[in-house]
């Protein structure tokens, strides 16, 4: 799978400790992370994103091959950051509920965090490579096998309350991997009121009692732009 390599090499280089090219390459990542959100990956340029950087070609080429490492490169770190919320450690005697509601707080808080990554991974899966495609679908697959889990064993131990598993996992996942479509970081509710909000409608869809939202959940000046379209 050498797309696949490609992007976990990039990844795996961009998040060494110490390592002197991390601010460059983050450089690079975040300016084409913008440029592919706006105009779409069709629209973005390798000139683009040079120029938007202020460097020439052999600068952005020196930590990437092409554009397409570059989006396979963001897709695949945001995913993993989103993906592997509902893993852990195999000593963690926690009871299933509290592990979920641990893990949905997570898994909100990635997709805010990463959701311009993350709606890469959809809005270009056609310009992804199949194989990176396959094991986008493995992350994918992976934490609904996880999620489920947890949410049947809780149902056993009598402290959620939902009817079909698969169908339930869905629909949380809908309300949440599509959060790109309509969240606005700049809208009426800060990042952090987003997630509590968010997290604890999940928790209701499947019985859960949700944890506490905090009292200032709105901006104190709200933009005019809505979050909401």
């Amino acid at each position: 799978m050498p797309a696949t390599r490609s992007a976990l090499r990039s990844f795996a280089a961009a998040s060494k400790p110490g390592d002197a090219c991390l601010d460059k390459r983050e450089r690079i990542l975040a300016v084409a992370e913008d440029l592919f959100y706006r105009n779409g990956f069709a629209g973005t340029t390798m000139d683009m994103i040079c120029a938007e950087l202020g460097v020439t070609k052999p600068f952005v080429y020196y930590y990437f091959h092409d554009k397409h490492e570059i989006v396979e490169t963001l897709a695949w770190r945001a995913s993993v950051a989103c993906l592997s919320t509902m893993k852990f450690p195999a000593d963690d005697a926690r009871p299933a509920h509290l592990k979920l509601a641990e893990g949905l707080q997570r898994w909100v808080a990635a997709c805010v965090t990463h959701f311009r990554s993350s709606a890469l991974a959809f809005r270009v899966t056609a310009a992804l490579r199949p194989e990176f495609r396959d094991e986008l679908r493995r992350l994918a697959n992976d934490f609904y096998a996880d999620l489920g889990a947890l949410m049947e064993e809780g149902r056993r131990q009598g402290k959620l309350s939902f009817e079909d598993t698969t169908v339930t996992a869905m629909a949380m996942g809908g309300a949440v991997g599509f959060m790109y479509t309509w969240y606005r970081p700049e809208g009426r509710l800060a990042p952090e009121a987003l997630v509590a909000r968010l997290t604890a409608t999940l928790c209701k869809m499947i019985g859960l009692r949700p944890p506490p939202v905090r009292a200032t959940t709105t901006r104190k000046n709200p933009p005019p732009r809505r979050m909401l379209k």
